[in-house]
């Protein structure tokens, strides 16, 4: 099985900002599209409630309970 990670992280060290992404990089959400197309994608309940099922993708939710 291949496992990959992807992280991406702002200059001082934020992963999120509460429902907000705290940069702006253009292509950035292309380039996720295309890197997660017909993948499974492993997320927290807050992050796929704010970003919703994309199509031709499988998830694994993580939540507390």
């Amino acid at each position: 099985m291949k496992l990959s990670l992807m992280v991406a992280i702002s200059k001082n060290g934020v992963i999120g900002n509460g429902p907000d992404i705290p940069w702006s990089a253009k292509g950035e959400q292309l380039l996720f599209k295309a890197i997660t197309y017909n993948q499974w994608l492993l997320v927290g309940r807050k992050t796929f409630e704010s970003m919703g099922a994309l199509p031709n993708r499988k998830y694994a939710v993580v939540t507390r309970s």
